[in-house]
């Protein structure tokens, strides 16, 4: 409890972290909304329906994957200079506000008026807004929080941004079942202006930016992604963090497409019990790690520690449960992957803070929007060709057995490149 009594006090006593946490919360809960009211609604790419939780066949996982994440991939190398060259504040207002002009469009023209492209844009823009919000928040957390509290402000920021947006979802699903498409839509947007107005009241989200012209800024732009890959890459305690994401990244997704393939089998076609025992289980392992973050951290001899420990107690949960085929096996499986993903996942972002001055953050969390696309993708196309009726435990085994061999060679990098020496560098401290 010591660590949910620090993120509450650092919000308040951090105003400008409080109101970059506002701003973050808003977007997610506003997802949750918009992506739970539109992804059934959306008919393109030759298949009905946008919802990877909703897909029924690992072709269908795929589709989706492929024609969520991709574009994204595209322009996040973009979109990471803009982080680290512009205002943070006004890019986290834009991204909130477009979207919600977008979003209340949508509503007030009504989904089933307008054809499947359209809505894709609109689903792709608050994918894309969400993407850059959060990679602006990370980059902007040490300025707004200081730099003595990351741990417990990337704490925060996880656990509240995933509790958000299982909230929207869950607004947008009982309202589903009394109101129309288009109010609940609205509702979205109004949210997503709330969140930026939020966005305007962080005073300090990064060092002062000059002032250029948007020509002379985006003629520099192709050199400065060139320079932000060069400075991670120069930087092991940067690119070895950011490589752990992506394998992260990749037995997340590879074991949510593998339970969601499973679960409605083990479990039956309610989607309460589906959300309880699959999403449910894996909320509380977050929990579990937001409140014992702090205690873990001042155990053991480095962060870079905690992310091997904990990376390879999620990896063990789908090698060890993923072949048990029960439901109490599923959901040990994504408790012990929330508990692992989330003391890593904050264990990471402390380190890439840590790693890079403020002018760079934003492109190394751009290079963290890439790794997590192609984690996706990876993890579908795999489970796309190996598939068949019956052997999805098998698949899950296999999957968390390669992920732990990866770990190992994770761990050679970490101790050659001495993140594993015990004169820690991150703060313990209580802002």
């Amino acid at each position: 409890m010591d660590m949910l009594r620090r993120g509450l006090a650092l919000l308040v006593r951090r105003p400008d972290f409080g109101f970059l946490m506002s701003t973050q919360f808003l977007a997610q809960a506003g997802d949750g909304i918009v992506q739970s009211a539109l992804a059934a609604s959306i008919v393109f790419g030759g298949g009905k329906g946008f919802d990877l939780d909703e897909a029924r066949t690992p072709e269908d996982i795929l589709r989706i994957a492929l024609l969520i994440f991709i574009p994204y991939t595209i322009v996040s190398p973009f979109t990471g200079v803009v982080i680290d060259r512009w205002d943070r504040r006004l890019l986290m207002l834009w991204a909130n506000g477009l979207r919600a002009v977008v979003v209340a469009a949508v509503a007030v023209i009504g989904p089933d008026h307008l054809g499947g492209a359209p809505l894709y844009v609109a689903f792709l823009l608050t994918l894309t807004s969400t993407r850059v919000i959060l990679a602006t928040k990370a980059a902007a957390i040490p300025a707004a929080a200081g730099e003595a509290n990351l741990v417990e402000a990337n704490a925060v920021s996880q656990l509240g941004g995933a509790l958000f947006q299982l909230v929207g979802g869950g607004v947008a699903l009982v309202a589903k079942g009394f109101v129309s498409v288009p109010p609940i839509v609205l509702l979205g947007a109004a949210v997503y202006a709330l969140g930026a107005f939020s966005a305007l009241l962080v005073r300090r989200a990064g060092e002062p930016r000059p002032r250029r012209g948007f020509l002379a800024e985006a003629a520099r732009v192709a050199r400065s992604i060139a320079d932000g890959v060069l400075e991670v890459s120069r930087r092991p305690k940067a690119g070895a963090s950011i490589t752990s994401y992506f394998w992260l990244r990749f037995i997340w997704s590879f074991a949510l497409v593998g339970v969601g393939l499973e679960a409605r089998r083990l479990l039956g076609n309610s989607d309460f019990t589906v959300a309880v025992v699959t999403g449910g289980a894996g909320a509380l392992g977050a929990i579990l790690g937001f409140v014992s973050a702090r205690a873990l951290l001042a155990r053991v001899a480095t962060t870079a520690s905690l992310v091997l420990g904990s990376a390879a107690l999620g990896g063990l949960a789908v090698a060890v449960l993923g072949s048990l085929q029960i439901r109490f096996a599923l959901a040990a499986l994504t408790f012990g992957l929330g508990l692992g993903f989330f003391l890593a996942k904050i264990s990471l972002d402390t380190l890439v803070q840590e790693a890079l001055g403020d002018d760079f953050r934003g492109r190394a969390f751009s290079l963290y929007d890439i790794a997590y696309n192609l984690a996706w993708v990876l993890a579908a196309g795999l489970m796309d060709i190996f598939f068949t009726p019956g052997n999805v435990g098998v698949l899950l085994a296999l999957g968390g057995a390669a992920f732990l061999a990866g770990l190992l060679l994770l761990w050679a990098w970490y101790r050659a490149a001495g993140l594993l020496a015990r004169d820690r560098s991150v703060a313990v401290g209580t802002g």
